[in-house]
């Protein structure tokens, strides 16, 4: 995990979300990263389709459950950057059970940059990645 979130989001758990044993399911929790990604991204002026041209893919996922969750429970979902290398980085997330003051889970994605018309990896943008490390500055 990162030293420093730069973006959190708040959402609550639905009836939807749950599986047979009535807590959140782990599809639903793979959807609430992938909203907490949409949102951090929109906070910069950003989408995953477009940021300065390139698309940005999900190359891995890795998530650690560490408590349940039910029916009406609020996620705090936090969202930190880190391990850039040249093609992309890692983005993790902490959700937290607001009412417990549990860790539901942690989770992270690695990233690449994407040049869809070109149908290639391409180099993470700079102005992107200065971006970043200026809010990781920010923070401190």
């Amino acid at each position: 995990m990162p030293e420093h979130f730069l973006f959190s989001m708040q959402r609550a758990v639905g009836i939807s979300d749950l599986n047979y044993a009535r807590h959140l399911d782990s599809v639903s929790m793979v959807r609430i990263v992938h909203e907490a990604r949409l949102q951090f991204l929109a906070s910069l002026g950003f989408t995953e389709a477009n940021i300065y041209g390139l698309g940005m893919v999900v190359a891995d996922l890795a998530v650690d459950y560490q408590s349940e969750s039910f029916a009406n429970d609020l996620l705090n979902i936090e969202v930190g950057v880190g391990r850039f290398n040249r093609y992309g980085l890692d983005i993790y997330y902490q959700i937290t059970n607001t009412a417990l003051e549990r860790i539901v889970c942690s989770a992270k994605t690695g990233v690449v940059f994407f040049d869809f018309d070109k149908h290639s990896i391409a180099l993470i943008p700079k102005a992107f990645r200065e971006t970043l490390e200026q809010l990781e500055q920010d923070a401190d």
